[in-house]
């Protein structure tokens, strides 16, 4: 089976031969510079001063992100220890300045493979085309490791058609490293890295394996790699039996339907990229039959220009098709954001489709589609972060009272102790936020468990104390039970404890009902006041 018409050797002879047009010759728009500047600059600054509070997944990462462990029971360790640094030098805005750069990268490299795989105004439309995916835009502004993903995704795709076609082992070698940080990114990320190696050993390419590249890059990323491997195997593997229980199907739903879901999702994230092409395909066809009637009679033939149609489909659909395969037969329960990453290359496949004739014409077409989905997505993310609370008539995760909870808990550990907050427990959202927003930057102790919290000791709780919060399930309950390791450390010699309730006001809502937090003080005597 022969996935790609040129031979590896003669392709990579060629290629170092050949005088590629530079990239300033794709006709690029000089404005298109200053739009792409100004879009991404009004995505880092505007949500935070839309939002009070930060999504789940990037609480979650800045909690994990100070730790600099090799891994959480969740997932790798790359992408929370890039938040973090980019949380401290950019303060509120460094998780959305960093999701916006994680697409400015993912758009450069898909650029990069582009202008190997075609002429660069192809690349360049394919380039653009590919923010009519709405991954793109809506659900970037949560830094999550999907998103973290994205550039690494594109990075490798270039890396690898860049190693068969010069044959430099400094590319191989640089395959490896991504391959490596990949894998410390997301695991799922080792789809892709299936799809290009089943590329590689189906295509002619296949021949290069009796070279040392390929060998090289498996080395270096098994290298990059390994310390994570290590840390996997002193943690009992705990992120993949996390992996497989929110992989696990539901009971009485079926794995074919959730497979078939995911990728119904998938083109649903397609649509504006549709819409875009479809409606410059009418505009572009109605402009030339008014211009040239024979033109317009004669066959449209619609092709792949590329002379590596292969490579191209495998980079753009067959991650996506593997991911739903191993649905249906494993019984796996897709999650809808697990398809971010992998349709980087939409885009050029779309543009590589055009013919030729159409090409030119449909161009600013395209180009004014795109302003328009953009424009329109971007206003309605804003009005949505500004006023969705009020239309639901309740909070999302960007809505919650984060500095009034950094604040409460700054000033009750102050009236009880005389030693920094060291310490937050309880569940990760709102322990996570109190975390996040304390100006003492405290860990945080995950449902009083150890083994979600490594980081957190008794011999740590008993020397600097904690803060327990939790939400009372409805007005007037008990007082909740406290983790055992928090009643261990109560109980124990030399520490008191003091409690309270704070009453918050919902920044949405401020004259409505409060958000009830209760608050249990572990103080060892030392800091005691």
């Amino acid at each position: 089976m022969r996935l790609n018409r040129p031979d590896p050797g003669s392709v990579a002879a060629a290629h170092r031969s050949q005088v590629h047009p530079p990239a300033s010759q794709a006709a690029i728009p000089q404005w298109f510079w200053l739009a792409a500047v100004l879009y991404g600059l009004a995505w880092s600054l505007l949500p935070p001063l839309l939002s009070s509070s930060y999504p789940l997944d990037v609480v979650e990462s800045l909690t994990w992100g100070r730790e600099w462990q090799w891994g959480t029971y969740k997932h790798p360790p790359l992408a929370p220890w890039v938040l973090h640094v980019f949380w401290l030098a950019f303060g509120q805005v460094g998780p959305t300045l960093l999701s916006q750069l994680c697409i400015a990268a993912t758009l450069w490299f898909v650029w990069c493979t582009g202008t190997r795989l075609m002429t660069p105004e192809r690349a360049f439309i394919g380039t653009a085309l590919t923010m009519g995916v709405a991954f793109y835009t809506r659900p970037a502004l949560e830094f999550n490791h999907n998103i973290a993903q994205m550039p690494l995704w594109a990075a490798l795709v270039w890396c690898l058609l860049a190693a068969l076609q010069s044959g430099r082992l400094r590319h191989w070698l640089a395959l490896g490293l991504l391959a490596g940080l990949g894998m410390l990114t997301k695991y799922s990320i080792a789809l892709l890295l299936t799809c290009l190696g089943l590329y590689l050993v189906l295509s002619p390419a296949r021949r290069l394996l009796r070279q040392r590249g390929p060998w090289l890059a498996l080395a270096m990323s098994l290298a990059v790699f390994a310390p994570h491997l290590y840390w996997l195997w002193q943690s009992d593997w705990m992120p993949l039996a996390y992996a497989r229980s929110r992989a696990a199907i539901d009971a009485g739903h079926s794995p074919r339907m959730s497979a078939v879901l995911f990728m119904g999702t998938q083109c649903l994230n397609h649509l504006p990229l549709a819409l875009i092409v479809l409606a410059a395909a009418l505009g572009t066809r109605r402009a030339m039959r008014q211009g040239n009637p024979g033109a317009v009679a004669s066959p449209v033939r619609w092709r792949l220009h590329t002379d590596w149609p292969g490579y191209l489909l495998t980079a753009a659909l067959a991650s996506g098709f593997l991911v739903t395969l191993l649905g249906l037969m494993l019984g796996l329960r897709l999650r809808d954001m697990w398809g971010s990453p992998l349709w980087a290359f939409s885009g050029l496949l779309v543009a590589a489709a055009i013919p030729s004739d159409w090409l030119t014409p449909m161009r600013p077409r395209l180009l004014r589609g795109l302003a328009v989905w953009l424009v329109l997505i971007s206003t309605l993310s804003g009005a949505y972060l500004a006023y969705g609370a009020q239309w639901r008539g309740r909070p999302a995760r960007t809505d919650w009272p984060a500095a009034s909870l950094g604040e409460q808990s700054q000033k009750a550990w102050r009236s009880v102790s005389t030693c920094p907050l060291d310490t937050v427990a309880g569940n990760y959202w709102l322990a996570g936020l109190v975390t996040v927003a304390s100006p003492d930057q405290p860990s945080i102790l995950i449902d009083g468990e150890t083994r979600f919290s490594p980081w957190i000791t008794p011999q740590r709780l008993q020397a600097h104390g904690a803060l327990w919060v939790w939400q009372p399930q409805a007005p007037g309950e008990p007082a909740a039970e406290p983790p055992a390791l928090l009643k261990a450390v109560q109980q124990g010699p030399g520490m008191v404890w003091h409690e309270g309730v704070w009453a918050l006001a919902w920044p949405y809502a401020p004259s409505g009902p409060a958000l009830i937090v209760h608050w249990r003080a572990y103080v060892p005597r030392a800091c005691a006041r």
